[in-house]
């Protein structure tokens, strides 16, 4: 004669909903926090890296975020490839020190120094922000 704990109660077995509404909560956390875009890197040069004093240092400002951009009293679009283009073609081995205006975003930024890259630009860098 078997002896049972609790009489007149049926061993359930284990549930296994709450098991896959976590695993589905933990899908859904992690498709939402993944970011999909391709991320490049943009190389800066910095004073340490350099070994000399640059001959020419060209500085161009970000005036806004609409993509106005000036050097030497001269203004550019930054969608206007073919003017960064004889820009950097006017002094390939300076230096662009490129300045931004306080109100203007990272993006912008990270934009012109793209723009300057395809236009041939070998040594890049940022100086501080405009007053």
């Amino acid at each position: 004669m078997q002896l049972e704990a609790f009489p007149g109660k049926k061993r359930r077995g284990i549930s296994l909903t709450p098991l896959i509404d976590v695993v589905f909560i933990l899908l859904l956390f992690f498709m939402l926090s993944s970011n999909f875009m391709h991320w490049r890197q943009i190389t800066l040069s910095s004073a340490e890296q350099s070994e000399q004093t640059p001959d020419k240092i060209e500085v161009v400002r970000v005036e806004s975020d609409a993509g106005r951009v000036t050097h030497a009293g001269k203004s550019y679009q930054l969608q206007d490839l073919a003017a960064l283009s004889a820009l950097v073609a006017a002094s390939p081995d300076a230096v662009f020190a490129v300045e931004a205006a306080p109100e203007v975003k990272t993006q912008t930024l990270v934009t012109l120094l793209d723009q300057l890259h395809r236009a041939g630009a070998q040594k890049v860098s940022m100086t501080g922000v405009l007053p």
